[in-house]
């Protein structure tokens, strides 16, 4: 039987994942364990850890596990370990990339809506701006954001993860270079503004793009509407829609009033599924049904 282990089973990303692996269809068996257990020998293992164990794992598991689906951004932007969204580039897993990164979960949906246009458009520019849900900062965070006087009540902090020298935070940085790799666009730009907001659950962006022609907006909602997991809608949603959601939405497409290559937009997605847990049991569903 064919053994998938969890590591990490007692954070929120960690139990979003148990529900999930449920979904797949093949047999296998699933094991869990705490952060530092002993783990034995298995075929998938899927570190939902923070970033100082997750590089423990993967150098004390290399030998006795097969692949490893990395959930944090320990390895995001190591040379040869890929970067995935099985939607878009399920290509770059091989047998002999036994280490997979899983992206942040604001950078899965901007390329989520991205991806379906790079055969109709070259990206001159990239803009969003984040509003990013409480849950995406795990349960200490949410736990924090319930406790009445919360710093996050009815508020919005424009400030997530570390503040870097140059002014940006990491969070920030994700938005570039992530996009960059995921969508094989090495000189992409990407202008990112990354917000916390009083939302409890699921992530969204006001995006703006510049493209190198003028856009069509049909072609692009149709484009969007034939990609897995992603759907246009006319009409305006919402967080509070996408919360428990599989699917990427966007609505309030439009051009630019003085520049026809300028489309603006908006997106809102479940960042523990899509963002987090759905995306690392997709690339446990590639690596079962392919390489294991």
């Amino acid at each position: 039987m064919k053994t998938v282990g969890i590591i990490g089973i007692n954070g929120m990303v960690g139990q979003k994942m148990r529900s999930e692996l449920d979904k797949i269809k093949s047999p296998f068996e699933v094991k869990t364990f705490g952060r530092h257990d002993n783990i034995p020998a298995l075929d998938i293992a899927v570190l939902c850890t923070d970033n100082p164990v997750s590089r423990q794992l993967a150098a004390d598991l290399k030998n006795r596990v097969k692949f490893m689906v990395d959930m944090s951004s320990e390895f995001r932007m190591s040379e040869g370990v890929p970067l995935v969204i099985p939607e878009i580039n399920a290509h770059a897993i091989t047998k002999d990339t036994p280490l997979i990164a899983s992206p942040n979960c604001t950078t899965t949906g901007l390329v989520m809506s991205l991806a379906p246009l790079k055969p109709l458009y070259r990206f001159e520019e990239v803009f969003f701006c984040s509003y990013q849900a409480i849950s995406g900062g795990g349960k200490k965070l949410l736990d924090d954001f319930h406790t009445p006087g919360s710093y996050y009540e009815k508020n919005c902090v424009p400030l997530i993860g570390s503040l870097l020298e140059n002014g940006h935070t990491s969070e920030e940085l994700k938005g570039l270079y992530e996009s960059r790799k995921i969508l094989e666009i090495p000189d992409l730009k990407v202008y990112c503004h990354t917000v916390r907001v009083g939302v409890e659950n699921s992530h969204s962006l006001g995006v703006t793009v510049r493209l190198n022609k003028s856009a069509d907006l049909q072609k692009i909602k149709e484009a969007w509407n034939q990609f897995p997991h992603l759907q246009y809608n006319e009409k305006v949603i919402t967080p509070k829609e996408a919360s428990g959601q599989e699917t990427t939405f966007i609505c309030r497409l439009r051009k630019d009033v003085e520049d026809e290559n300028v489309i603006h937009y908006f997106i809102t997605f479940d960042n523990l599924l899509k963002g987090a847990a759905m995306n690392g049991r997709q690339i446990v569903e590639l690596l079962l049904e392919h390489f294991v």
